[in-house]
């Protein structure tokens, strides 16, 4: 088990609490299987109506994944390892999607990568009025994971439009806020930061429906979403078929501070990384289901962060914070997309 996971029963659900603020709640490999646990557990307690995923942390529901262990593990050439915490860390993440129970996230501050692995795979995921969501890994060589690569391209109905919006967020990473959770349905419902705990309290004490019936707050209640303001020109540009005729669309449209932005964000990333990125959630949007696309996102995984631009990658975000990496290679024409696509198809 892990001492930075706790779980009780409190009446009517399981109450699964992360507690490990300092990292804001990074998930280790002890934490992915005490979650792991924890689910096992509540699937067989028939009195469980509910599991609830929540934060001691007043900054983060969950950063991600324990991105520094996973660089030292690469960097020493230890790539079994890493393999063995994403293989553990996307059981984990199916059991969320397969439980017998709604499974329940309430989501407030930072929700990046791995913690939107153990809420957007779940069944209710309720954000505060304070969050901010983002899938950032093109910015240090790696791919969405987790199961992005199955809700990515679901986004906003799914689709030709689905899955231009899943490209969007996969590669830019950019930052997306209660507003935008709910529009492309990352979200499913909002409340109030301050009413956290009343409505985790009202999950076990009246159910589910009741809480959310008491607490949920409409959508409009979470002001306007930057992603369906700009949603017509996402779609022409990120519909587009390589990432070389994407950024070409972004130049020769108007440059606005949208366009910068996205710009900006496309060309500081690893090359590498967003066109395995548009290949992945490609991919992703014809598998059949979630269990398809973890398997898809552990052969890729398990190929990129054996790159070098993987250990480069966190060292100028994570480590260094100069943000100035070196990627090889360092332009979109230069990366070689058949040793994508045969890693992604286990070659």
């Amino acid at each position: 088990m892990s001492e930075f996971v706790t779980t009780r029963r409190e009446g009517r659900m399981q109450h699964i609490v992360l507690d490990r603020p300092k990292a804001l709640n990074s998930l280790d490999l002890p934490m992915c299987r005490a979650l792991h646990s924890a689910l096992d557990a509540a699937s067989q307690d028939s009195g469980v109506e509910a599991v609830v995923t929540t934060s001691t942390s007043e900054k983060a529901f969950c950063a991600g994944g324990d991105i520094r262990a996973l660089r030292d593990a690469a960097a020493a050439g230890e790539h079994q390892t890493n393999r063995e915490f994403f293989s553990e860390e996307y059981a984990m993440d199916l059991a969320y999607h397969t439980h017998r129970v709604p499974t329940v996230a309430v989501i407030h501050g930072v929700a990046m990568g791995g913690g939107l692995g153990i809420s957007i795979n779940g069944s209710h995921r309720v954000v505060t009025t304070k969050v901010m969501m983002a899938m950032p890994e093109t910015a240090i060589g790696f791919v969405p994971d987790v199961g992005a690569s199955h809700f990515l391209p679901r986004l906003c109905g799914g689709g030709t439009r689905g899955l231009a919006v899943g490209i969007y967020l996969g590669t830019t990473g950019v930052r997306m806020n209660s507003a935008d959770a709910l529009y492309t349905g990352l979200a499913t419902h909002l409340i109030d930061d301050a009413d956290r705990d009343a409505f985790v309290a009202a999950i076990g004490s009246d159910g589910l429906d009741a809480a959310l019936e008491r607490h949920g707050l409409e959508h409009a209640a979470a002001g306007e979403s930057a992603v369906e303001q700009h949603i017509d020109r996402i779609e022409d540009v990120f519909g587009r078929g390589t990432a070389q005729e994407m950024v070409d669309a972004l130049e020769s449209g108007p440059q606005d501070e949208w366009a910068t932005a996205t710009l900006g964000m496309l060309r500081s990333h690893c090359p590498t990384s967003v066109v395995a990125t548009i290949e992945l959630l490609r991919a992703g949007a014809a598998a059949g289901d979630l269990r398809e696309c973890l398997d898809n996102e552990l052969e890729l995984g398990g190929w990129i962060t054996a790159r070098p631009d993987f250990i480069e990658g966190v060292r100028a975000v994570v480590i260094d914070k100069d943000r100035d990496p070196t990627w090889d290679p360092a332009d979109l024409d230069d990366v070689d997309v058949d040793a994508i696509r045969s890693a992604l198809n286990g070659g």
